[in-house]
């Protein structure tokens, strides 16, 4: 009987069926382990700020700006670098109507320029996978251009150049070299969770991240309480109704996810006849979400979630509120739309992920009032740390496949030791909150090492990267804590806490050469004007970092081992 190895290596030689072809293969990615590393961004708790994450996307955090101004400064203007990054942000907007032959020539000479700047760090492979499009051979031509070539090729490029424009066609191709520039401009792009409630565009920034591809997604609470609403968690499905009526959202769940509200409506104002609509259908959800929590409180007594409501009220759900939450259910569970970003954020996110020497993760790593990692008794056995993570990981996406019980999307969402939660909350007493005691203890450094260690992390070079708890720059909070082996990266693209904040969100940017933390400033107007940004290094490299020292690199080190191995056994005519 063949083992697993022998399967895998046949189902190999069928892919690669010739000592050529396996040959040009391991040669190839060597190439790619020896490139520089890409750049990645990490960005927090956008709650549907759709218009913020819009301009993060088409301006890199600003790192296009930078390597405009690193080949131009010399040769542009400050407001010639605005105005030519202000093209590149939108070009359907600042493409001029009437410019003359010369303006279009030097415009996209400095575009090409910038392109073979940036996708420097790319194999050609992978750039020509990219273009797969109708100027794929002129982009190719264009930007792969060495040095020590330019001077015999410059009239021939120009050649180029002035028949695109000739032939009108400046416009199409300008908008296709800046999508190159800004496709490859970022190589990793991580959400550290909460892509939904608040803002009103939710779906257009999944819808974005979806077409984007390069993305992990590490799950926040208000994530988990829509993916819990999706798979038919009743208390999770009438918060997720109630959050949008509070933020006047509803427009997100009955046109977009084609969730109708009606009967909702007229039972609420049936039963607060005195109350502005969405008042009481405010306070009808919020009666719904406390029966709802009741029971799971009585079903789950060993989560300890008897905190959660104070005034509990004996009462059981009449006919007609269970007939609401029956319609909600099935609504929930059978929007084509919702199911299209449930999948993706199931398939692309997890609790926690270990990546290039970081932890990234959304709320908490749950301790005690002691500093221990706190110790859950919820699954018929004893978890903490990183055993638990996984455990919980393992059990959404078990939830998803199988369309489980998700009642712990419930406890996730809200519960006081809940990694995604981390906080005290009463839900019939708003505003009262008691912060679990991670956020006190991750100002000791050696507090935060021992969670790193506990992730199998001990470099000089690893940091957590936390979203969930924005930060008060104007009270003086700093985003780093533990002597900044943790970085807070939830400045406040949410509009609603930037009163509180002072700033507009963080993006955090590494790159071969370190780490840097950029503040967004508060912005006022339209984003189709340039944010301001202040920049903070986190830590400078000693050697410049290649893909094969990132855990990219080992998954190319591991496909290379299997690819000699199968290159010496077809050598031995063993396959």
């Amino acid at each position: 009987m063949k083992t697993m190895e022998d399967k895998y290596m046949a189902l190999l030689n069928k892919e690669y069926p010739t000592d050529s072809i396996i040959i040009q293969e391991i040669i190839k990615l060597e190439s790619i382990l020896n490139l520089p590393k890409g750049t990645e961004h990490y960005i927090s708790d956008l709650h549907g700020e759709y218009d913020a994450f819009k301009h993060l996307m088409n301006n890199c955090s600003g790192v296009i700006k930078e390597k405009v101004i690193f080949l131009f400064q010399k040769e542009m203007s400050n407001q010639e670098i605005n105005d030519f990054c202000q093209l590149i942000y939108y070009p359907d907007l600042y493409l001029p109507k009437k410019e003359t032959n010369e303006w279009y020539c030097q415009c996209l000479l400095r575009l090409i320029r910038l392109a073979r700047y940036i996708t420097s760090k790319y194999t050609r492979t992978t750039i020509r996978n990219y273009l797969q499009q109708d100027y794929a051979d002129i982009i190719d031509e264009l930007i792969h251009a060495q040095l020590d070539e330019m001077d015999q090729k410059y009239i021939y490029h120009l050649k180029i150049i002035n028949m695109i424009i000739e032939l009108h066609q400046q416009d199409d191709f300008i908008k296709t070299i800046i999508k190159l520039i800004k496709h490859f401009a970022v190589d990793k792009l991580h959400i550290l969770g909460d892509l939904y409630d608040r803002g009103k565009n939710p779906h257009k920034i999944i819808n974005d991240l979806i077409e984007y591809k390069r993305v992990d997604i590490q799950w926040g609470n208000h994530d988990i309480l829509w993916m819990g609403a999706y798979l038919g968690q009743e208390a999770c499905i009438v918060t997720v109704v109630k959050n949008c009526v509070h933020y006047q959202n509803l427009a997100l769940l009955e046109r977009y996810y084609g969730i109708p509200l009606r009967n909702l409506m007229l039972e609420a104002t049936k039963c607060y006849p005195q109350k502005e609509t969405n008042k009481a259908m405010e306070l009808y959800c919020l009666e719904l979400i406390k029966q709802c929590e009741l029971k799971l409180i009585k079903q789950y007594p060993h989560w300890h979630m008897e905190y959660r409501i104070q005034n509990q009220n004996p009462a059981h759900l009449s006919p007609s509120q269970i007939a609401i939450i029956k319609e909600l259910k099935h609504s929930f569970t059978r929007s084509m739309p919702l199911k299209k970003h449930m999948d993706f954020i199931f398939q692309k996110g997890s609790l926690y992920l270990k990546t290039n020497h970081n932890l990234l993760l959304h709320g908490c790593i749950p301790l005690d009032e002691n500093g221990q990692l706190y110790q859950y008794h919820h699954f018929d056995q004893i978890l903490k740390g990183k055993a638990y993570f996984d455990y919980v990981d393992h059990y959404i996406n078990e939830c998803y496949q199988k369309k489980q019980q998700p009642d712990y999307f419930w406890y996730l969402w809200c519960g006081q030791y809940s990694p995604l939660c981390g906080r005290k909350i009463i839900l019939d007493q708003p505003g009262i909150e008691l912060k679990n005691s991670y956020y006190h203890y991750i100002e000791d450094e050696k507090i935060c090492l021992t969670l790193l260690r506990e992730f199998g992390l001990y470099g000089s070079d690893c940091h957590i990267i936390n979203g969930h708890t924005p930060i008060r720059v104007k009270d003086g909070e700093s985003p780093l804590k533990g002597n900044g082996r943790l970085i807070m990266i939830d400045g406040g693209f949410c509009k609603q806490n930037q009163k509180k904040t002072g700033v507009a969100g963080y993006t955090l940017i590494s790159n071969s050469h370190g780490m840097r933390l950029k503040t967004h400033h508060v912005h006022v107007g339209s984003y189709r004007h340039d944010v301001e940004y202040d920049s903070m290094i986190i830590y400078t490299a000693k050697n410049q970092e290649y893909i094969k020292d990132t855990k990219r690199g080992l998954e190319i080190i591991e496909q290379m081992n299997d690819l000699k191995k199968l290159l010496e056994l077809k050598r031995q005519n063993e396959i």
